[in-house]
């Protein structure tokens, strides 16, 4: 019930956020990984100024339907600092998705153009490190890869 509640404080805030922005520029990425709430999943980008982006996603965890909520912050054209909560590690016995923070750097090969954009992000495991013996890390690397639209 509280991560429930807590799930949907954070929707609802973003929501505020991107309704309270419409006028800024606003786009989607489709993509694997933490970046895209789970496995596979969908963002929406909107600019709050020209070098800062929200965004929130739904994507399919292995457990249920999993979320993200982050910022990006474009150094230039192309690289960007990512940093979010979502969906960072699974337990397969049995199949639980563990939530948490996820800080990265990307590129993206259109800049803020349709293309692809990879991101190389590092994740805190540490909640799911507690739950099973066979994490001997509290931080992993990953690759997330998307197609901004």
């Amino acid at each position: 019930m509280v991560n429930s509640m807590n799930l949907l404080k954070t929707i609802s805030f973003i929501a505020l956020i991107i309704s309270s922005n419409s006028y800024a520029a606003q786009s989607y990425e489709l993509g694997l990984g933490t970046n895209y709430g789970g496995v596979v999943g969908v963002t929406i980008n909107t600019e709050i100024n020209s070098n800062v982006e929200m965004f929130a996603g739904l994507g399919l965890g292995y457990e249920a339907l999993g979320y993200v909520v982050g910022s990006k912050f474009w150094l230039n054209e192309n690289v960007r600092l990512t940093a979010n909560y979502g969906i960072n590690c699974v337990v397969s016995s049995p199949w639980r998705d563990y939530y948490g923070l996820n800080f990265g750097a990307g590129y993206a090969f259109s800049g803020k153009d349709p293309g692809w954009a990879f991101d190389l992000m590092l994740l805190d495991i540490s909640d799911c490190n507690a739950a099973t013996t066979s994490i001997s890390s509290d931080s992993a690397i990953m690759l997330a890869a998307g197609y901004r639209f």
